[in-house]
């Protein structure tokens, strides 16, 4: 294997790849990224068997071939060279590769590409197409409620439905949800549900661009696969039922009120501040015509009267002030709804006239005095 490569597109690649790396991983060979030259395309493809990512970028190449050099050493030593053209050259017989740049040479010790995982093969699925922009917002609105408990691997997944023309994202972790709709400008014949894990849509939303241009989505029994022209990504489903969330969601409520999102994100942020430590609840009263945040503790006391449009009964709740900021940052709306069914109710949040998304938010218990 022997090519020439500049070092911006170089580092571009192994960015991409790098996340789906494990360093600590038990089988030394899963420690590193697999370099394959083909035609005049690099390939490089990290994987930790879960997760497989692969992007590729054009070279010129000398001699096609193939080696696995370690993420530890690699990453920081392109970094770390000169913005100036940079050559590979793997030595015949051996497992290490030459990298000469300017008048400059380093040698690194690899692995065998052929113990390296592939990307898994695609027989068959359901797949769509999403421009990237639309993809990467849908993604930011829902991955925050997503699970880290690994004792409940279905949690730690976010639920992606297909059916007909409708493009659903569904996450939770039991304490909050989120729920985006999209439409699809294909139908689909056969309706479709995957739990995909919450690090691999992390990961598509990371490399997605902000372009209309699109990324197909295939979705097999066993891996879900995103691909645009130069990326690859190829995840495992989590096994599992998906809980029935349609069913948490209210469908009536006592009490509405529609107010400016950035008003009561700081105000939720504000009223934290005075929260007590490791119980960060904050009071919302909705009275006639406003919402009043509030916490009173041994540290203080604030009080924020943001006004607003009320409607139904007056009511006092209180919420995790960090779920409720992370739920209202994924709003992306100047205005929001809030829907309530009483103080010990879910509470849904939804942009103002915009039916697509909301998420619902479980309200926490008074602070004991």
């Amino acid at each position: 294997m022997k090519f020439n490569a500049g070092k911006p597109a170089l580092m571009h690649a192994i960015n991409a790849v790098q996340k789906a790396v494990s360093p600590r991983s038990p089988l030394p060979v899963l420690t590193g990224i697999l370099f394959e030259v083909t035609g005049n395309r690099l390939y490089l493809t990290g994987s930790d068997t879960e997760l497989t990512i692969q992007c590729n970028i054009e070279v010129e190449t000398e001699t096609e071939g193939a080696i696995v050099l370690p993420i530890r050493y690699i990453s920081d030593l392109v970094r770390s060279l000169p913005d100036i053209p940079i050559q590979f050259n793997s030595i015949p017989g051996s497992t290490s590769v030459i990298i000469t740049y300017g008048t400059s040479q380093v040698s690194i010790h690899g692995y065998e590409p052929e113990q390296y995982p592939r990307l898994p093969s695609i027989n068959r699925g359901t797949g769509i197409q999403v421009p990237q922009d639309e993809l990467k917002e849908m993604l930011r609105q829902v991955l925050f409620a997503v699970s880290n408990d690994e004792t409940r691997p279905v949690f730690t997944g976010v639920l992606m439905q297909v059916d007909g023309k409708q493009f659903r994202l569904v996450a939770t972790d039991t304490y909050r949800l989120a729920m985006k709709n999209y439409q699809l400008e294909e139908e689909i014949e056969q309706p479709v549900r995957a739990i995909i894990p919450g690090k691999t849509l992390g990961e598509v939303a990371r490399l997605t661009g902000n372009t209309e241009e699109k990324i197909s989505i295939i979705l097999e029994e066993n891996h879900a696969f995103f691909s645009t022209a130069d990326l690859k990504i190829a995840s495992r489903l989590i096994a599992g039922q998906y809980p029935p969330y349609e069913q948490v969601i209210p469908r009536e409520f006592v009490t509405r009120t529609r107010v400016t999102t950035r008003e009561i994100m700081d105000a939720t942020e504000r009223a934290s501040l005075l929260a007590r430590d490791g119980y960060p609840v904050v009071k919302f009263t909705l009275q006639e015509n406003s919402c009043v945040v509030s916490v009173q503790t041994q540290a203080g006391w604030i009080r924020e009267e943001i006004s607003g449009l009320v409607e139904g009964e007056p009511l006092e709740i209180w919420f995790n002030a960090r779920y409720m900021s992370e739920s209202l940052r994924a709003l992306n709306s100047d205005e929001l709804c809030l829907e309530l069914t009483g103080p010990l109710s879910a509470a849904v949040l939804r942009p103002a006239g915009d039916d697509s998304y909301l998420s619902l938010l479980l309200p926490a218990k008074p602070p004991k005095d």
